[in-house]
Protein backbone atom coordinates (compact mmCIF):
# COMPACT_ATOMS: atom_id res chain seq x y z
CA UNK A 1 0.00 0.00 0.00
CA UNK A 2 1.52 3.32 -1.02
CA UNK A 3 1.45 6.57 0.96
CA UNK A 4 -1.61 8.08 -0.81
CA UNK A 5 -3.62 4.90 -0.20
CA UNK A 6 -2.63 4.95 3.48
CA UNK A 7 -3.59 8.62 3.81
CA UNK A 8 -6.92 7.94 2.11
CA UNK A 9 -7.58 4.96 4.40
CA UNK A 10 -6.62 7.06 7.43
CA UNK A 11 -9.01 9.85 6.40
CA UNK A 12 -11.79 7.30 5.96
CA UNK A 13 -11.12 5.76 9.38
CA UNK A 14 -11.06 9.19 11.04
CA UNK A 15 -14.41 10.04 9.47
CA UNK A 16 -15.99 6.78 10.69
CA UNK A 17 -14.44 7.25 14.12
CA UNK A 18 -15.93 10.78 14.36
CA UNK A 19 -19.41 9.48 13.43
CA UNK A 20 -19.25 6.74 16.06
CA UNK A 21 -18.04 9.17 18.73
CA UNK A 22 -20.79 11.69 17.88
CA UNK A 23 -23.47 8.98 17.96
CA UNK A 24 -22.14 7.65 21.26
CA UNK A 25 -22.21 11.10 22.87
CA UNK A 26 -25.70 11.95 21.58
CA UNK A 27 -27.27 8.88 23.11
CA UNK A 28 -29.66 10.03 25.79
CA UNK A 29 -31.62 7.16 27.32
CA UNK A 30 -29.91 7.35 30.70
CA UNK A 31 -32.14 10.16 32.13
CA UNK A 32 -35.28 8.13 31.41
CA UNK A 33 -33.85 5.00 33.03
CA UNK A 34 -32.67 7.03 36.03
CA UNK A 35 -36.22 8.39 36.38
CA UNK A 36 -37.53 4.80 36.57
CA UNK A 37 -34.86 3.95 39.16
CA UNK A 38 -36.11 6.84 41.30
CA UNK A 39 -39.86 6.30 40.93
CA UNK A 40 -40.36 2.50 40.85
CA UNK A 41 -39.06 1.86 44.41
CA UNK A 42 -41.78 4.25 45.62
CA UNK A 43 -44.41 2.42 43.60
CA UNK A 44 -43.25 -1.02 44.83
CA UNK A 45 -42.47 0.15 48.38
CA UNK A 46 -38.96 -1.24 48.20
CA UNK A 47 -35.52 0.17 48.94
CA UNK A 48 -33.72 -0.13 45.61
CA UNK A 49 -34.03 -0.80 41.92
CA UNK A 50 -31.27 -1.72 39.49
CA UNK A 51 -31.34 -2.03 35.73
CA UNK A 52 -28.77 -4.53 34.46
CA UNK A 53 -27.30 -4.94 30.98
CA UNK A 54 -26.42 -8.45 29.80
CA UNK A 55 -23.20 -8.83 27.82
CA UNK A 56 -23.66 -12.16 25.99
CA UNK A 57 -20.04 -12.20 24.83
CA UNK A 58 -18.45 -11.90 28.28
CA UNK A 59 -21.40 -13.55 30.11
CA UNK A 60 -21.27 -10.64 32.50
CA UNK A 61 -24.06 -8.50 33.94
CA UNK A 62 -23.55 -4.91 35.00
CA UNK A 63 -25.67 -2.10 36.40
CA UNK A 64 -26.57 0.58 33.89
CA UNK A 65 -28.64 2.56 36.40
CA UNK A 66 -29.40 1.82 40.02
CA UNK A 67 -30.34 3.31 43.36
CA UNK A 68 -27.21 4.81 44.95
CA UNK A 69 -24.83 3.13 42.48
CA UNK A 70 -22.94 4.35 39.45
CA UNK A 71 -22.88 2.73 36.03
CA UNK A 72 -20.85 -0.51 36.12
CA UNK A 73 -20.24 -0.15 39.88
CA UNK A 74 -21.93 -3.51 40.29
CA UNK A 75 -21.01 -6.42 38.04
CA UNK A 76 -22.19 -9.95 38.69
CA UNK A 77 -21.55 -13.21 36.87
CA UNK A 78 -24.33 -14.73 34.87
CA UNK A 79 -23.87 -18.06 36.65
CA UNK A 80 -25.04 -18.18 40.24
CA UNK A 81 -26.67 -14.75 40.49
CA UNK A 82 -30.38 -13.91 40.76
CA UNK A 83 -30.06 -11.58 37.77
CA UNK A 84 -28.26 -14.30 35.82
CA UNK A 85 -31.01 -16.79 36.59
CA UNK A 86 -33.68 -14.37 35.31
CA UNK A 87 -31.67 -13.85 32.13
CA UNK A 88 -30.90 -17.55 31.57
CA UNK A 89 -34.46 -18.76 32.16
CA UNK A 90 -36.30 -15.74 30.76
CA UNK A 91 -38.54 -15.98 33.83
CA UNK A 92 -39.04 -13.74 36.87
CA UNK A 93 -37.14 -14.70 40.02
CA UNK A 94 -38.48 -14.16 43.54
CA UNK A 95 -36.01 -14.69 46.40
CA UNK A 96 -36.36 -14.16 50.13
CA UNK A 97 -34.01 -14.54 53.10
CA UNK A 98 -31.02 -13.91 50.86
CA UNK A 99 -28.88 -12.91 53.85
CA UNK A 100 -28.92 -16.64 54.73
CA UNK A 101 -27.72 -17.72 51.27
CA UNK A 102 -24.25 -17.56 49.77
CA UNK A 103 -23.84 -15.99 46.35
CA UNK A 104 -22.69 -13.03 44.27
CA UNK A 105 -24.96 -10.77 46.34
CA UNK A 106 -22.47 -11.25 49.23
CA UNK A 107 -19.68 -9.80 47.08
CA UNK A 108 -21.92 -6.86 46.18
CA UNK A 109 -22.70 -6.36 49.89
CA UNK A 110 -18.98 -6.21 50.69
CA UNK A 111 -18.38 -3.73 47.89
CA UNK A 112 -21.36 -1.45 48.55
CA UNK A 113 -22.14 -2.04 52.22
CA UNK A 114 -25.73 -2.87 51.26
CA UNK A 115 -27.32 -6.20 52.30
CA UNK A 116 -30.04 -7.82 50.19
CA UNK A 117 -32.80 -9.57 52.14
CA UNK A 118 -35.34 -10.18 49.38
CA UNK A 119 -35.58 -9.45 45.69
CA UNK A 120 -37.70 -9.65 42.59
CA UNK A 121 -35.92 -9.75 39.24
CA UNK A 122 -37.48 -9.77 35.77
CA UNK A 123 -35.74 -10.29 32.42
CA UNK A 124 -35.84 -7.70 29.64
CA UNK A 125 -36.05 -9.07 26.10
CA UNK A 126 -34.52 -7.36 23.08
CA UNK A 127 -36.58 -5.61 20.45
CA UNK A 128 -34.67 -6.89 17.42
CA UNK A 129 -34.06 -10.37 18.79
CA UNK A 130 -35.83 -12.68 21.18
CA UNK A 131 -32.75 -12.70 23.38
CA UNK A 132 -32.62 -11.30 26.88
CA UNK A 133 -30.71 -8.01 26.87
CA UNK A 134 -30.95 -7.19 30.56
CA UNK A 135 -32.92 -7.43 33.76
CA UNK A 136 -34.61 -5.23 36.33
CA UNK A 137 -34.08 -6.07 39.98
CA UNK A 138 -36.10 -4.66 42.88
CA UNK A 139 -34.52 -5.16 46.30
CA UNK A 140 -35.74 -5.25 49.91
CA UNK A 141 -39.49 -4.90 50.05
CA UNK A 142 -40.54 -2.66 52.93
CA UNK A 143 -43.38 -3.45 55.38
CA UNK A 144 -43.64 -7.02 54.10
CA UNK A 145 -41.32 -9.95 53.77
CA UNK A 146 -41.84 -10.65 50.07
CA UNK A 147 -42.65 -9.11 46.74
CA UNK A 148 -46.15 -9.78 45.38
CA UNK A 149 -47.75 -10.73 42.09
CA UNK A 150 -48.79 -7.06 41.73
CA UNK A 151 -45.13 -6.03 42.08
CA UNK A 152 -44.24 -8.52 39.35
CA UNK A 153 -46.86 -7.01 37.03
CA UNK A 154 -45.40 -3.51 37.54
CA UNK A 155 -41.84 -4.71 36.82
CA UNK A 156 -42.94 -6.66 33.76
CA UNK A 157 -44.66 -3.54 32.36
CA UNK A 158 -41.49 -1.58 33.02
CA UNK A 159 -39.38 -4.29 31.33
CA UNK A 160 -41.62 -4.16 28.26
CA UNK A 161 -41.39 -0.37 28.08
CA UNK A 162 -37.62 -0.10 28.47
CA UNK A 163 -36.57 -3.02 26.28
CA UNK A 164 -35.61 -0.76 23.37
CA UNK A 165 -33.59 1.51 25.65
CA UNK A 166 -31.56 -1.36 27.10
CA UNK A 167 -30.84 -2.79 23.69
CA UNK A 168 -29.74 0.67 22.51
CA UNK A 169 -27.41 0.97 25.50
CA UNK A 170 -25.84 -2.41 24.78
CA UNK A 171 -25.36 -1.44 21.14
CA UNK A 172 -23.77 1.86 22.21
CA UNK A 173 -21.35 -0.08 24.41
CA UNK A 174 -20.44 -2.15 21.36
CA UNK A 175 -19.98 1.07 19.38
CA UNK A 176 -17.65 2.38 22.08
CA UNK A 177 -15.53 -0.78 21.81
CA UNK A 178 -15.39 -0.41 18.03
CA UNK A 179 -14.52 3.27 18.42
CA UNK A 180 -11.62 2.39 20.73
CA UNK A 181 -10.37 -0.22 18.26
CA UNK A 182 -10.65 2.26 15.43
CA UNK A 183 -8.76 4.88 17.44
CA UNK A 184 -5.91 2.40 17.95
CA UNK A 185 -5.89 1.54 14.25
CA UNK A 186 -5.82 5.22 13.28
CA UNK A 187 -2.89 5.77 15.63
CA UNK A 188 -1.03 2.83 14.08
CA UNK A 189 -1.62 4.19 10.58
CA UNK A 190 -0.43 7.65 11.62
CA UNK A 191 2.74 6.11 13.05
CA UNK A 192 3.31 4.18 9.84
CA UNK A 193 2.85 7.35 7.74
CA UNK A 194 5.34 9.25 9.89
CA UNK A 195 7.94 6.51 9.46
CA UNK A 196 7.82 6.79 5.68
Amino acid sequence: MDRSELESKLAELKKKHAVIEKTWQKAGNRPLLQFFVEIIPKVLNCERLSIFIHDPIDHNLWVQCGTNVKERQIEVPQKGSVVGRAIETGEPVFEKEMQRQMGPHDTVALKTGYVTYNTLCVPVRGVTTDKTTGAIQAVNKKASSEFSQEDLEVLEKLAFNIQMHLENMFLRQEMAKISTQMGKRIFQLQQKLQEE
